[in-house]
C-alpha cells in the first residue's frame, strides 16, 4: 500500500491491494487472522466501515466488497470492489490483526471518468460574410476540471489566433450519474481568403494521455453575382403582396403554411462499451402542422429484416410548454425512448429524444437504428436517418500474481496477469517497470473467445532481479486497438530475498584429540533481510550443552548484504569420532547447512565410498571401494549392507599394511551388477574396532535413473472366444525400473473387477523388470465390438501407457458386430502421457488413418467425469473455430466429443484445439494434425 493514488474508472472493478509480511510460517492461519476495511472520502471527517474480516468469516458493508480466502492465506488481503462509484473515492486503511500483532496500511484511491467529444458539423459550406457556428460537446467526465481551445489552422499559415469574442463556452452541467457535460461554440463569419481553414477543438481532461483534437474543415463560396437584382425583385414583390395581401398572408404564413421539418439525428458517441449506460440524442424542429409521426427501426448485425423498436404520434402526446420529459417508454431490452411535442414561439414545433441505451456487444456491435418520420410536410415518403451502433468491451485485468512469495537474485520469478472481458479481441499490451518499459519479452497467449463470448488471454513476464528492484512497481497495460484509454494492473517488489552463503566449517585445532576442547567455527555472508537462525547439530541431535557463539547480524554498507559469523566450542569423547558436525542456517523458510566429520586422533579414518565405473547403469558389473587408514592394532572388521541387509557375497577385505609410524590401513571393496530392485537403495559399509566405541558408518546411493515400461499390443486368449466362454486378455510389460506397477482394465469405459488382475515381476538379463499382466472374465452376447483397454501405470517415471483391444465374438457375424469400433479401436495405441494429465484434463486422438487433404478427418476427445449438459464444447482449426459436424455422446464415466472436416492443402501441419469448460473451469488440448 501507499500514497500514490490508485486511479480507476466509473463503473470498473478493482482490487485495493494489502500485503501482509513478516510472519514466519509458510501460510497464515485465517483463523487468527482480522482484517477490516474503512474509507475515508476527501470531504468526512470521519471513517466508515466496508469490510471485515474476523476467523474465517466475511462481513461486507458494501455491496459486492470480498476478499480471496487462499490469497489470505499467501498473505494478500487485497480487497475487491465491484462496479466503483465516484462516492468511493478516498483513502482505505486496511487494518491487520495477526495474533497477537496488528498493523495497518492505507491507500488512496481515486474515481474519474473518460469523457466523450464530438465536434459539429465536421465540413462547413458558407457563403462569404455569412455566419455559421461550430458546436464542440464534451460529455460523461469527472473530475469536472476540463480545458477547451480552439485552433484555426490557416492553409497560408496566417494567424491560427481565435478571437476570444467569438468563443462561447457555457458552465459544466452535472448529470444523474455525477459525471459532466460541457459545450463550446465557435462563431464563424469568415472571408474568401479562409477558404480551406480548418478550426480544430482541443480537449484536455485528466483522464487522456494527451490532447484530443478534433478538426472541422470550412469551405466558402462567392455570392452570386445578380443576387442584388434578385432581392430587389424580391423585396419589391414582397412589399406590393404585402400591400395586397396584407395581414391575410401574415395569417397564412404563421398558421397554415405547411413546413418539413429539420432533423438533427443520433447525436452523441455511437461508439459505446459493453453494459455501461449510454445515451443518442435527436432533434426533429421547425416543422408544421403539428401531427408527426416517429418511428425507431433496429437491424442487427448480419440480419436481413430490421425490427421496429418504438412508435410515437404526436396526436397522442400533450404539448408541453415546460420543457419536462415525457415519462420514459420501454419497448425493447435495450432501448428506452424519452420523447415530447413541444410548441415554439413561431408557430411551429419541435420534438427533442433522448435514446437510453444498455450496450451488449453480443446483440447491439454493428447493429444498424434509424429514424423514420411520416409528416405532411413530406411529399413523396418518410425521411429516414441512419447509424451504425460500435460496442466495445474495455479489457478487465486480474491483479499480478508472481510464481513466489519469497523472490530471489538467484531465481527466475513470473509475473502473470490475466486480461479477460474485452471485445473486439485485438489488444495492445506491454509491460512497464515504474514508468519505463521492460526490455525483456513478455509471452502472451492466444486470444481465445469465451462462453459469455467476450475474449480473454494470459500474459506473463520472466524476470531476473536485483537489490535496485526493491520497491519498483511492476505493471501490465492493455487497451483496445485504436483506443486512447489503458488499464492495467501492478505488482511491486517489497523485499528480494537473498540466500546465504554458508561456508566450508573450520576445525581449530585442525587435528582433534578425544578430552581436549574443540571450536567449530563458520562464516554466514551475503544474506537479506537480517533475520536468520543458526543452530549447530551433532549427528542428529541439536547440540544444546556446548558453548555457542553467533555474532550478531552484520551490514556491509557497500552491498546492503548481511553477515555473521558462528562458533561452538565443546570437549570430544571417543564416541564423537568420525560423527558429521552440522551447522544449519534458517533463512526466510529455507534451510542451508554445512557439515564437518570429526576425526578424532588415534582413531580409524574412513574415506567416503567410490564407485567404479561412476555412471551406474541396470545389468553392468560396478565396484564400490572404501580405504580405512591410521587405526592400531591391525584387528578390524568390515561389513557392507544394503538397507539393514548384510551382503556377503561380492565383498572383501584387503590384508592390513602398517606404514612407518606403526599404524595400520586397508580397503574393503563390494562387486555387484545393480538391477531394477536396488533403484532408489541404500548401500553402506560399517567399520569396526577396538578403539571405537560404536561402529562407523559410511552410506551411498545408488544414481540409478527410472525407466517407464515398453507395452506391446493386447493379446486375446482364445483369439475369436464364443458366448459363456472364458477369455484371457494380456500384455506384455518389459524394461522397466523400479518395479512397482499399477494397472487396471476397462470395458468400454467402466472398470473391470481387480480380483481378476494378474501381476508377476521378473528380472531379465538386463537388470531391468519385465511381467506379463492379465485379466480374465466370462462373455456375453453385449460384448461383441466392445472396447477394452488396459492401463500401465509406472509412479516413478509419472507416466501412463494404454493399450485398447476391440473384442468380436465367434457367433456374431462381422455385418452384425460394431464395424465402427472395430474401425476405430482395433490394435490402437494412446502414447504414455503423464500421470497428472489423467484426470481432468483433456488428450484429443485422430482416429482417421493416413488423413488426407480433401478427405473427411475424425478427431476425437474423451471427458472424464462430465456430461454434455453440464459443459461446453468448442472446436478450433488454427485460430478459427469449427461449427459444423461436431459430436458429442455421453458414456458411463464421461462423455466423447469428435469433430469431422475435409482438411485442405494448405492445412499440411494445422493445429487443432478442443476447449471443454462449464461455469466453474475449463480445460484444453491441441493436436497437429499432419496429412499424409
Amino acid at each position: 500500500m501507499g500514497s500514490t493514488p490508485q486511479i480507476v474508472s466509473l463503473n470498473d472493478n478493482i482490487f485495493i491491494p494489502c500485503t501482509i509480511s513478516g510472519y514466519k510460517t509458510e501460510e497464515l492461519d485465517i483463523k487468527n487472522v482480522g482484517v477490516t476495511w474503512y474509507l475515508k472520502p476527501p470531504r468526512a471527517d470521519q471513517k466508515e466501515e466496508v469490510f471485515t474480516f474476523l476467523t474465517g468469516e466475511h462481513f461486507p458493508r458494501r455491496n459486492g466488497a470480498n476478499m480471496s480466502d487462499s490469497d489470505l492465506r499467501r498473505g494478500n488481503a487485497a480487497l475487491f470492489l465491484p462496479q466503483i462509484q465516484f462516492k468511493e473515492a478516498g483513502t482505505y486503511t486496511c487494518h491487520v490483526t495477526v495474533t497477537p500483532f496488528d498493523a495497518q496500511g492505507t491507500a488512496v484511491l481515486e474515481v474519474v471518468a473518460q469523457p466523450t467529444v464530438s465536434l459539429s458539423p465536421k465540413e462547413v459550406i458558407i457563403e462569404s460574410d455569412k455566419e455559421k457556428t461550430l458546436s464542440c460537446e464534451v460529455n460523461k467526465f469527472y473530475p469536472n476540471l476540463v480545458d477547451i481551445k480552439w485552433m484555426k489552422i490557416s492553409k497560408n499559415n496566417q494567424d491560427s489566433s481565435v478571437a476570444a469574442e467569438d468563443i462561447c463556452t457555457g458552465a459544466s452541467v452535472e448529470n444523474e450519474d455525477g459525471t459532466f457535460n460541457v459545450t463550446s461554440k465557435l462563431r464563424l463569419q469568415p472571408s474568401l481568403q479562409d477558404n480551406g481553414n480548418v478550426y480544430r477543438c482541443i480537449v484536455s481532461h485528466k483522464t487522456f494521455p494527451a490532447d484530443l483534437l478534433l478538426n472541422s474543415v470550412l469551405t466558402v463560396t462567392a455570392p452570386r453575382s445578380d443576387s442584388s437584382i434578385l432581392i430587389g425583385v424580391i423585396i419589391g414583390t414582397i412589399i406590393a403582396c404585402i400591400i395586397v395581401l396584407g395581414l391575410g398572408v401574415f395569417v397564412y404564413d404563421k398558421c397554415f403554411k405547411k413546413i418539413p421539418p429539420t432533423i438533427m439525428a443520433f447525436i452523441g458517441n455511437v461508439e459505446m462499451k459493453h453494459l455501461e449506460d449510454t445515451s443518442l440524442y435527436c432533434q426533429i424542429s421547425g416543422f408544421r402542422p403539428k401531427p408527426i409521426t416517429v418511428a425507431f427501426f433496429l437491424k442487427k448485425y448480419q440480419q436481413e429484416q430490421k425490427e421496429k423498436i418504438y412508435y410515437w404520434n404526436s396526436e397522442k402526446d400533450d404539448i408541453q410548454r415546460d420543457e419536462e420529459s415525457a415519462a420514459l417508454l420501454s419497448t425493447s431490452k435495450n432501448f428506452q425512448f424519452q420523447i415530447y411535442l413541444k410548441s415554439l414561439d413561431n408557430g411551429t414545433f419541435e420534438v427533442p429524444c433522448i435514446i437510453h441505451i444498455s450496450p451488449n456487444v453480443h446483440e447491439l456491435n454493428k447493429a444498424e437504428i434509424s429514424l423514420e418520420i411520416i409528416h405532411e410536410a413530406l411529399q413523396q415518403r418518410p425521411t429516414m436517418a441512419i447509424t451504425e451502433l460500435k460496442v466495445i468491451a474495455v479489457p478487465v485485468l486480474d491483479p499480478i500474481l508472481c510464481s513466489t512469495d519469497v523472490p530471489r537474485p538467484d531465481e527466475p520469478i513470473t509475473l502473470t496477469s490475466r486480461i479477460h472481458s474485452f471485445f473486439p479481441e485485438t489488444i495492445d499490451l506491454a509491460w512497464y517497470k515504474d514508468g519505463d518499459e521492460v526490455p525483456e519479452e513478455p509471452f502472451i497467449s492466444d486470444v481465445i473467445k469465451g462462453p459469455d463470448g467476450l475474449f480473454f488471454c494470459t500474459s506473463s513476464l520472466i524476470l531476473h532481479l536485483g537489490v535496485e528492484d526493491i520497491g519498483r512497481r511492476f505493471i501490465c497495460k492493455a487497451k483496445l486497438k485504436g483506443s486512447h484509454q489503458y488499464k492495467e494492473s501492478s505488482w511491486k517488489l517489497e523485499n528480494l530475498i537473498f540466500t546465504p552463503k554458508v561456508s566450508n566449517i573450520v576445525c581449530e585445532p585442525s587435528i582433534p584429540e578425544s578430552g581436549e576442547a574443540v571450536t567449530l567455527s563458520c562464516q554466514v555472508t551475503d544474506y537479506h533481510p537480517a533475520q536468520c537462525q543458526v543452530r549447530w547439530i551433532k549427528g542428529f541431535e541439536e547440540l544444546t550443552e556446548a558453548a555457542i557463539k553467533t555474532q550478531d547480524p552484520q551490514l556491509d554498507t557497500a552491498t546492503n548484504l548481511y553477515h555473521r559469523v558462528s562458533q561452538v566450542t565443546f570437549t570430544p569423547e571417543p564416541e564423537d569420532h568420525a560423527v558429521e558436525f552440522t551447522i544449519e542456517v534458517i533463512h526466510c523458510n529455507r534451510s542451508t547447512k554445512k557439515s564437518h566429520p570429526l576425526m578424532l586422533k588415534g582413531f580409524p579414518k574412513i574415506t567416503s565410498i567410490v564407485l567404479s565405473p561412476n555412471d551406474v547403469e541396470y545389468g553392468k558389473p560396478l565396484s564400490l571401494t572404501c580405504k580405512i587408514m591410521d587405526f592400531y592394532p591391525n584387528d578390524i572388521q568390515v561389513r557392507w549392507f544394503q538397507e539393514n541387509n548384510e551382503i556377503k557375497k561380492g565383498s572383501s577385505v584387503q590384508e592390513p599394511k602398517q606404514d612407518t609410524r606403526g599404524l595400520f590401513c586397508t580397503s574393503s571393496d563390494l562387486q555387484l551388477i545393480p538391477s531394477a530392485r536396488d533403484y532408489g537403495r541404500k548401500i553402506g559399509v560399517m567399520v569396526m574396532h577396538k578403539t571405537l566405541t560404536k561402529p562407523i558408518r559410511k552410506n551411498v546411493y545408488l544414481k540409478l535413473p527410472a525407466k517407464s515400461p515398453a507395452v506391446s499390443e493386447i493379446r486375446a486368449t482364445p483369439a475369436s472366444p464364443k458366448v459363456n466362454e472364458i477369455v484371457c486378455l494380456e500384455v506384455s510389460i518389459s524394461d522397466f525400473a523400479p518395479e512397482n506397477i499399477k494397472v487396471a482394465w476397462y470395458k468400454d469405459w467402466s472398470e473391470l473387477p481387480k480380483d481378476n488382475h494378474n501381476i508377476d515381476t521378473q528380472i531379465g538379463k538386463n537388470g531391468l523388470c519385465f511381467s506379463t499382466l492379465k485379466t480374465q472374465f466370462t462373455t456375453n452376447a453385449s460384448d461383441n465390438g466392445k472396447m477394452f483397454r488396459c492401463e500401465v501405470i509406472h509412479p516413478a517415471t509419472n507416466s501412463c501407457t494404454e493399450k485398447r483391444f476391440t473384442l468380436k465374438l465367434d457367433d456374431f457375424s462381422t455385418s452384425t458386430g460394431d464395424i465402427q469400433s472395430e474401425c476405430v479401436y482395433q490394435n490402437y495405441t494412446l502414447s504414455p502421457r503423464p500421470i497428472s494429465q489423467e484426470i481432468n484434463t483433456l488428450k484429443i486422438e485422430c482416429i482417421t488413418s493416413n488423413p488426407k487433404a480433401g478427405e473427411d478427418v475424425t478427431l476425437c476427445c474423451f471427458v472424464h467425469g462430465w456430461t454434455t449438459e453440464s459443459a461446453y464444447v468448442s472446436w478450433f482449426k488454427g485460430k478459427y473455430p469449427i461449427e459444423d459436424r461436431i459430436e458429442n455422446t455421453d458414456c458411463e464415466s464421461g462423455f466423447i466429443t469428435s469433430v469431422t472436416f475435409k482438411p485442405e492443402e494448405q492445412d499440411k501441419e494445422c493445429k487443432i484445439r478442443c476447449e471443454v469448460s462449464n461455469d466453474e473451469e475449463s480445460f484444453e488440448d491441441s493436436y497437429i494434425l499432419k496429412l499424409a
